[in-house]
C-alpha cells in the first residue's frame, strides 16, 4: 500500500511540475516563486502554487527551503502530504524525534497534527505539498518558531 501511494504521489508531482496538470474545478495560479513569510519561516523559503481547487478544497504547492531554514510549529485541520523532491530536509512532529527527508520519500500528516517541516543545516530542500480542507479561514494555525534544540 504504501509503494502503491509514494508511485501515485510520484505521477502526481511530475504532472504538476511538468504543467501538465488540468482540472476544470482548478483555479490557474501564478508559477513564480514568493518569499515565505518571516512570521511563519525561520530563514528563506520560497512557495509556487500549483492547484487551487475551491470546488474540491485542495491545494498544492512547491517549497524551496534555503540551506537552515524551517516552518514555524503549524497544524492544519486537513491532511497534508509532503512529497520530497530535492535536496535534504526534514519533518518534525511536537515531541517526537526528528524525521530526515532526502528525494522520493512521502510524508503524510494527519488532521490535527502540530509539527514543522525544512531543510538541513547545510542543503537546500524541495518539497511538493499537498494539503485538503485549505477554504477555510482557519485551514493553518501558525505557532511560534521551533527552536533549534527542539530538533
Amino acid at each position: 500500500m504504501y509503494m502503491f501511494l509514494k508511485i501515485n504521489l510520484l505521477i502526481l508531482a511530475t504532472q504538476l511540475f511538468t504543467n501538465s496538470f488540468a482540472q476544470k474545478a482548478s483555479t490557474a495560479l501564478p508559477s513564480t516563486l514568493s518569499k515565505g513569510p518571516s512570521e511563519r519561516f525561520i530563514g528563506n523559503v520560497w512557495v509556487q502554487y500549483f492547484v487551487n481547487d475551491t470546488t474540491n478544497d485542495f491545494l498544492s504547492s512547491k517549497v524551496i527551503f534555503e540551506p537552515n531554514a524551517r516552518s514555524n510549529w503549524h497544524v492544519h485541520i486537513g491532511r497534508q502530504i509532503i512529497f520530497a523532491i530535492e535536496g535534504t530536509g526534514f519533518y518534525k512532529e511536537k515531541g517526537k524525534a526528528i524525521r530526515i527527508l532526502n528525494k522520493g520519500d512521502v510524508v503524510i500528516i494527519e488532521p490535527g497534527t502540530i509539527h514543522s517541516h525544512g531543510s538541513s543545516k547545510t542543503n537546500s530542500f524541495t518539497q511538493a505539498v499537498m494539503i485538503n480542507n485549505v477554504n477555510r479561514k482557519d485551514a493553518t494555525t501558525w505557532l511560534n518558531p521551533v527552536k533549534e534544540e527542539e530538533l
